[in-house]
């Protein structure tokens, strides 16, 4: 396809129909992570996670972490939450603010802070019941 203003070619971005396939889940996990279906959206993702052999396969490990400590803390489970979240975190943090269509950083920054929520409910001995809007929102790169 020419530019016509610079008459350069400009290359065309064509998915193959099995990044299209990863894509389309990768999405629909972000939609169960967004309505708190925590345990759902860990499945796809998983599924995803056991195919994928590139650069992916750490980025979904971490997000798979994020939505079963968020599952965790749902349940009460602060230690697993802690568990799931630190792991989460840490791979997480090998990826740039922007990644895969979602804002990284936001969701860390998310994490860290139900990370935080999780050791002082287990430090204090507590066990609350988490109200929905402390949990997280993937939201898509600007």
């Amino acid at each position: 396809m020419k530019n016509r203003r610079y008459g350069e070619t400009v290359p065309r971005i064509t998915m193959t129909e099995e990044e299209r396939a990863f894509d389309d889940e990768f999405r629909r996990g972000i939609e169960l992570f967004n309505t708190k279906e925590f345990f759902d959206c860990h499945d796809v993702w998983e599924e995803l996670w056991h195919d994928e052999r590139g650069q992916r396969r750490r980025f979904l490990q971490g997000m798979i972490q994020a939505a079963v400590g968020c599952y965790h803390l749902t349940n009460g489970n602060t230690t697993g939450a802690i568990s799931q979240y630190t792991k989460s975190l840490e791979k997480l943090s090998e990826y740039p603010p922007d990644y895969h269509g979602i804002q990284l950083a936001k969701l860390r920054d998310q994490l860290a802070f139900c990370l935080s929520g999780a050791l002082t409910m287990r430090e204090q001995g507590a066990n609350y019941e988490v109200a929905a809007h402390y949990f997280p929102q993937i939201e898509p790169t600007l």
